[in-house]
């Protein structure tokens, strides 16, 4: 999976890939939810990748922890890209 890209749940909402993060050897997305004019909502969610029997899939990460310390890796990446851009 790649940011900027859309990806639709089993539920079938879409989701836009804004971000991507690897903490412990797992990667995450940061995502934005799209309404059904598939434009950006005000909801966002983290997914995990998971990747079984070489399929790719995501599931929704709840866990507060990891989500506090991927709210920290998602700022930085946030950080450094507008550090590129102003330079």
């Amino acid at each position: 999976m790649r940011v900027d890209t859309v990806i639709t749940l089993e539920n079938g909402v879409n989701c836009l890939l804004l971000e991507k993060a690897t903490l412990e050897n797992e990667n995450y997305f940061l995502s934005v939810v799209l309404n059904e004019s598939e434009e950006p909502s005000d909801e966002y969610v983290v997914l995990k990748e998971i990747l079984k029997d070489d399929k790719q899939f995501v599931i929704k990460e709840d866990d507060e922890q990891i989500l506090v310390k991927l709210l920290n890796l998602f700022t930085l990446n946030l950080n450094s890209e507008m550090t590129t851009i102003t330079d």
